[in-house]
Order: C-alpha cells, then structure tokens, then sequence
C-alpha cells in the first residue's frame, strides 16, 4: 500500500522510517522541494500538493495549528483516506479546540469528499516507534465517518504493533483530542517517562 505522509518533521520522518520497514511505498510532501532538508533515498519527496495524487492512505503530520493552511493546496484528495493525527495545542501546551468541534472534524470540512479518520493522536512519537509498555500492546483509538477507511487504518495501525479499537465517527475527535492532553502533560510538560500509554481492556 502507498503512502504519503504530509509534513517532514520529527513525526513525519519517523513514521516514514516505521512504514519503509513495514515494506511500504513511502512519499513525504514539503512545503518547499527547494528547501535544504536531509533526504533518503528510498523516500520519494513531493511537494504537498502532489502529496494524494499516487498514494491511498495520506498521514496529515504537521502542526496542529497550521493543518487548514498545510492542507488547502492538496491536489485531488477526493476518495482518499487521511489520517488525522494532530492535536490542537498552542502555546505552553494548551489545547485551542475542543467540545463542539476539533481538527478531525475541521479536516473533514475541507476535504469533504475524502475520509478522514483520526488516530495515532494518543501517544508521543517514542510510542510510535514501539507501542508497547510492560509488554502490553498500546491501545489505539480510531474514529471516522467511513467504515471501509476505518477498517483500512485499523489494519495499519495493527500492522505498527498497536492494538487498535474502532470507536465511532469523526466527531469522537473531540474527545480524542483533549485525551492526548493527559499524555502531553505527564511526558512534554511534567517531564515524565513516555513508557506510558493507554490500555483499553476487552
């Protein structure tokens, strides 16, 4: 399966490397394919226009304040499947959507004619790389509006090492949003351990 992942930092290139070694056909999509930034060479690099044109599942990994702007220019995402996976935390960690809307559901006002599903929220990017605590499976939330999409990215996220559990639509983003609050508190404001994480028993 192709995948692109729209945004080049820290995340984005993790997810880049954990896909590749899953044996997936990986695009990241820059802003700026002028811009000096470390390149390898099983990567292909497009702008972030070209990010949905050869790619079936699109990872939307940039801030979370800035994914109207990030996603505005895509060409052609009708029909494709985008995972969500910001948060919307503004200065000294403080969420700035939340209870009547969030950015799951803005992104799917714009790209109305797509699905998005929102996932991979949960956790920082060490638990990306290995999901796991005491032995245990991190569980991993996921909401969206299309069962076929949720079932497609509910088989990825099993495939990363996740346990993955199907929790609704894309308007249980605004509750997904605020529960990764408790993950950024502990770990990027108190300083606590990131061998943490959510195990949903069933």
């Amino acid at each position: 399966m192709n995948i692109g992942i729209l945004g080049n930092g820290n995340v984005g290139n993790v997810l880049a490397e954990i896909f590749h070694k899953l044996g997936h056909p990986v695009q990241i999509g820059v802003r700026d394919l002028k811009d000096e930034f470390e390149k390898k060479h099983y990567i292909e690099y497009v702008g972030f226009e070209d990010i949905a044109e050869d790619n079936e599942i699109i990872v939307i990994a940039v801030p979370g304040n800035k994914v109207e702007k990030a996603i505005s220019s895509i060409k052609n995402p009708e029909g494709k499947i985008f995972i969500d996976l910001t948060n919307p935390v503004g200065e000294d960690f403080v969420l700035t959507r939340g209870r009547y809307t969030s950015n799951g559901e803005v992104i799917q006002e714009i790209l109305k004619d797509s699905h998005i599903v929102k996932t991979l929220n949960t956790v920082g990017v060490e638990k990306l790389v290995e999901p796991t605590v005491t032995g245990k499976k991190l569980t991993m939330l996921i909401a969206g509006n299309n069962k076929i999409a949720n079932k497609k990215v509910e088989e990825l996220v099993f495939e990363m090492g996740f346990d993955p559990m199907i929790v609704g639509d894309i308007h249980f983003s605004r509750y997904l949003e605020p529960l990764a609050m408790i993950w950024i508190e502990m770990v990027r404001k108190q300083g606590k351990s990131f061998e943490n994480g959510l195990v949903w028993l069933r």
